[in-house]
């Protein structure tokens, strides 16, 4: 008479569905991490430069009181095809030279697809902070 060594259908079954759950907890989580790397590598690194070129605009500048400019006269603050292929970055925001450097303004770069997630520049104090939100 032969003995089976082996797994019942429903012990699979069991295994299969825990690993149907793990896998629906995992998926969403891996979405939002290549999303939020996506605007990392390339909007950031876009949204950044445009920042440093409002600051050096900013520095050239001598105001005499705060005067708010457009970010679309800087030479790093135009929309640009990425790598990724036909991935439009989206610049926008306006920036306010004071005596002597920046005093305020935003930088914005949002990556065409990813909805989620946008690369933000903030000046404050002559100095900016570039994070993703």
């Amino acid at each position: 008479m032969f003995k089976g060594r082996g797994f019942t259908l429903i012990e699979l079954l069991l295994v299969i569905a825990l690993l149907a759950i793990l896998a629906s907890m995992a998926i969403p989580s891996y979405l939002a991490y290549r999303d939020r790397s996506k605007v990392s590598n390339f909007a950031l690194s876009i949204a950044s430069a445009c920042a440093k070129d409002a600051m050096a605009d900013c520095v050239s500048r001598f105001v005499d009181a705060p005067t708010t400019f457009d970010l679309s006269n800087l030479p790093n603050c135009s929309n640009v095809n990425t790598a990724m292929g036909n991935v439009e970055v989206l610049l926008d925001g306006s920036y306010t030279c004071a005596p002597g450097g920046v005093a305020s303004g935003t930088v914005k770069g949002v990556l065409a697809g990813v909805n989620n997630y946008t690369a933000v520049c903030e000046f404050g104090g002559n100095s900016f902070r570039c994070t993703v939100r």
